[in-house]
């Protein structure tokens, strides 16, 4: 196989098109040649455009030029094709100062060639490293650090095409392949300059895309991309806290040009946080969605004042002594936003579904459902066994809770005072276990004020149990306090003993139930109260209790069963 050494001279590069992406091959393998001839190449190129014509790399804002010059230790490859005709590539050794000449706009470059044909096409590329084995152009441009210097060293692919004829290599002009784009960002609002933010930014035409993982010290946000035609490019872009996003539609970006753009970005939704990645004690964040079906047995919490969503999500908590939390546990005051359904249970038996601390609120609202509950002497929504609990407040959703024995469906677990209890909108189901109310009182514990303005609302008090009210009097407490009904569609069932609304049973004359006053107002769609066996009140007091006045503006909407 023959060897033959090809000494070239080369000038630099005004960018214009290059954008075919490449795969690699092994290397010919090169032996030592029999013979060795020399030819010369010289590339010519002009250098030093202005900004709005063919490009080269240096850019200088104030003078309004692009320059570049050829320096030592660049190389260049050359695609020709073999005696055999294969393509081969062949790439020169690396620039010494001796082989740059005319203030580094031009170049000797040598060559050394294996079997070449001394015909046909072939292909200068600069850098070298931008080609392939197979002669297409490697495309390096995926991954970029945003900084012009590196664009400049790195990937600023040019290349020239020529036919050999004869033993001289052709004389050729490079151009270049890419467009070059400064970009400087902004939020939605055009006002707030973020670009010094941004940490990262990825860029995709439907072809291409560009992960670009940092910026140039002079404000800028530098990308070398393959030319577009009328294309729709999508940008994301993030500081490690917030994400930007941006749509784009019919950019053309030529090839050897220069562009600056300023993109308006719009701020985010954080990425849903996936529940079966998670391996310990986690504490879910402002603005964060919680998503998927928690894989480990740990403890997932909503921190305080932090608004979170739950989409889709599945915690089934596990009954064992070692695990002792609720399914999901407010640190503080927070809010839960319901999207698609969602299942959650609590894991040690005396923990409740979702746990609100004392004196802190919980709100729930969205469109989407909940399905709550304890894991044996627990609550759905609200407080744990001997575990008092915060207010509650449901704005919307489609909500089931459902309570151990002794718990209520949303409200105070047993031996636990719960705050007081809002529902505004929604359907909601609740079913209080044996001795507790469906929403209210566990047993021998204490409610707060119970207001229902609105939504679908169904809710059954286990026996000797209000549905909506208070829960079974032990030894120590069973009251709860007022409760105003001024909207909805209200469906409440007390258990033996009990009201439907108001009182669940004392335990003697000496130890009665209690609640404060009941109104209903004209404002309800309807109030359906039915009263367990032996109850004395449909809506009322219970079995052995007590309550304020019952006023009902309007009978005509009220049934008592």
């Amino acid at each position: 196989m023959k060897k033959i050494t090809h000494i070239g001279m080369a000038a630099l590069v005004a960018m214009g098109m290059l954008g075919t992406s490449c795969n690699k091959a092994e290397s010919p393998e090169i032996e030592t040649p029999e013979t060795q001839k020399e030819n010369i190449v010289t590339l010519t190129t002009t250098v030093g455009f202005a900004v709005d014509g063919t490009k080269a790399l240096t850019i200088d804002y104030t003078a309004k030029t692009l320059t570049k010059t050829f320096a030592v230790g660049d190389q260049i490859a050359l695609i020709y094709r073999n005696t055999s005709s294969q393509s081969a590539k062949a790439v020169s050794k690396p620039l010494t100062a001796g082989d740059i000449s005319a203030a580094g706009k031009s170049a000797t470059f040598t060559f050394e060639l294996t079997d070449p044909r001394k015909s046909g096409p072939v292909t200068y590329i600069y850098p070298a490293a931008m080609a392939s084995e197979n002669g297409t152009d490697w495309d390096k441009l995926n991954t970029q650090d945003g900084t012009l210097a590196s664009i400049a060293s790195n990937l600023d692919c040019a290349k020239g095409l020529g036919m050999w004829s004869g033993d001289a290599l052709p004389k050729v002009t490079l151009t270049n392949g890419v467009a070059i784009i400064a970009y400087t960002l902004k939020d939605e609002t055009g006002e707030n300059d973020i670009t010094s933010t941004i940490t990262g930014m990825t860029i995709s035409d439907g072809s291409h895309t560009y992960n670009i993982t940092g910026k140039d010290a002079d404000g800028h946000i530098y990308a070398a991309i393959w030319p577009t035609d009328n294309a729709n490019i999508e940008y994301t872009a993030t500081d490690g806290t917030k994400n930007y996003t941006k749509s784009v539609t019919g950019k053309t970006y030529e090839t050897g040009q220069f562009y600056q753009v300023g993109l308006r970005m719009t701020e985010a939704a954080p990425a849903a946080t996936q529940l079966s990645t998670i391996s310990s004690d986690y504490t879910a964040q402002d603005g964060e969605t919680l998503t998927g079906t928690l894989a480990n047995n740990v403890k997932i919490s909503i921190a305080d004042g932090a608004t979170v969503t739950l989409k889709d999500v599945t915690i089934n908590g596990v009954s064992d002594p070692s695990y002792g939390w609720a399914g999901i546990t407010c640190a503080g005051d927070a809010t839960i936003t319901l999207e698609g359904t969602n299942t959650v249970k609590g894991f040690q038996r005396d923990y409740p579904g979702i746990y609100v601390p004392e004196g802190k609120t919980l709100t729930i609202e969205g469109e989407g459902s909940l399905n709550a509950s304890g894991n044996g002497y627990s609550t759905g929504i609200g407080g744990g066994y001997y575990m008092n609990c915060g207010d509650i407040v449901i704005n919307g959703g489609n909500i089931t809770a459902t309570g151990g024995n002794y718990n209520a469906g949303i409200g105070g677990g047993e031996g636990g005072d719960c705050g007081a209890i809002t529902i505004n909108g929604g359907t909601v189901t609740a079913t209080g276990g044996g001795n507790a109310a469906g929403i209210g009182g566990g047993y021998d514990a204490n409610c707060g004020n119970i207001t229902i303005s609105g939504g679908n609302v169904t809710a059954t008090g286990g026996y000797w149990a209000a549905g909506i009210g208070g829960g079974k009097r032990g030894y120590d407490s069973g009251s709860c306090g007022n409760i105003t009904i001024s909207g909805g569609t209200i469906t409440a069932t007390g258990g033996d003993n009990a009201a439907g609304i108001g009182g669940g049973t004392g335990r003697n004359n000496s130890n009665p139930s209690s609640c404060g006053t009941i109104t209903i107002t004209s404002g309800v769609t309807s109030v359906t109260a039915t009263k367990g066996s032996s109850a004395p009140n449909s809506i009322g007091a219970g079995y052995w209790g007590t309550c304020g006045a019952v006023t009902i503006e309007d009978p005509s909407k009220v049934t008592q069963n």
